[in-house]
């Protein structure tokens, strides 16, 4: 076998092929690290600029982020993972709150050694975790983008979120996909192959994983954090979002002091279904970024 075909089949080099030959190598050293206790998965791309942190939704994976790192790691160091219990990272089984996931993330920018300031994108749920980490480190943000945001769960909707988990442990990831995924993610979003890869992803989490991921959210509420927001901020909705409606997602904006609001064509997981109209958006909001 030729030197080139062995590494096109080495998952760790990322490298695309031709004639057996390497053309392409997207990133360099282990994909993996133990951090707070935890195997994570993760990438860093982009030799220099300002860091860029990207946190994926619930039932996602650093994949998320595919259409719109390379356009970034342009001028940028962008740094993604799997969270724990999704894509390649560890499946851990104790519950945990919202204290443990930034746990995480300031263990992996410890181990790696990022430095901040740090320009977080989150998507969906994971706001939440940009939020808890500008509460303990407000010094170490140099802006925000939040992407159809969740920042929080009003009580009352706490006992829908429970049973969604419940549902996910007892029936498994195809028992959801009814209310979850065909509702988040309409096949009609995205070409054929965009949206079956990411339904594939979807339904390949672990029941227990996604479980735990529902059951903390249900426990958070932190849109009061919205206002204490002392950076450059953007929010973006997505106009074929059918779990979170614009006018919600703008209401949150205007929570923020003068935050940015921007609506794009695309669904809830608008990385995935609108990656070029994103990265536009996230081009101009950095052009001065440091």
């Amino acid at each position: 076998m030729a030197e080139g075909s062995l590494a096109c089949r080495l998952p760790s080099a990322r490298s695309q092929c031709h004639t057996g030959a390497v053309i392409e190598k997207r990133e360099t050293g282990l994909p993996f690290t133990t951090a707070n206790g935890v195997s994570f998965h993760y990438r860093l791309e982009g030799a220099t600029g300002p860091t860029v942190i990207l946190l994926h939704e619930i039932g996602g994976s650093l994949d998320s982020w595919d259409g719109v790192v390379p356009g970034l790691a342009k001028r940028m160091r962008v740094f993604r993972y799997d969270q724990r219990g999704f894509g390649l990272s560890e499946k851990t089984r104790a519950t945990y709150d919202i204290g443990t996931l930034v746990d995480d993330l300031e263990a992996l920018v410890a181990a790696l050694k990022l430095a901040p300031p740090f320009h977080i994108v989150s998507l969906a749920a994971s706001s939440m975790q940009a939020l808890t980490f500008w509460q303990r480190h407000p010094e170490q943000v140099g802006s925000f983008v939040f992407c159809n945001p969740a920042p929080g769960v009003d009580p009352s909707r706490a006992d829908a979120l429970n049973a969604v988990a419940a549902k996910a442990e007892g029936e498994g990831i195809r028992g959801i996909i009814p209310a979850m995924l065909d509702k988040s993610y309409p096949p009609e979003l995205s070409d054929r192959e965009t949206y079956e890869s990411y339904r594939g992803r979807y339904l390949g989490n672990d029941p227990v994983g996604f479980g735990n991921a529902f059951r903390m959210m249900a426990r958070t509420n932190l849109i009061s954090v919205l206002e204490t927001i002392a950076r450059p901020t953007l929010v973006v909705a997505g106009r074929q979002d059918f779990i979170r409606a614009v006018a919600v997602t703008e209401g949150l904006a205007k929570k923020i002091p003068g935050a940015r609001f921007e609506i794009i064509d695309a669904g809830h997981f608008m990385p995935t279904t609108s990656p070029q109209a994103l990265l536009a958006l996230l081009q101009d909001f950095w052009k001065d970024a440091r």
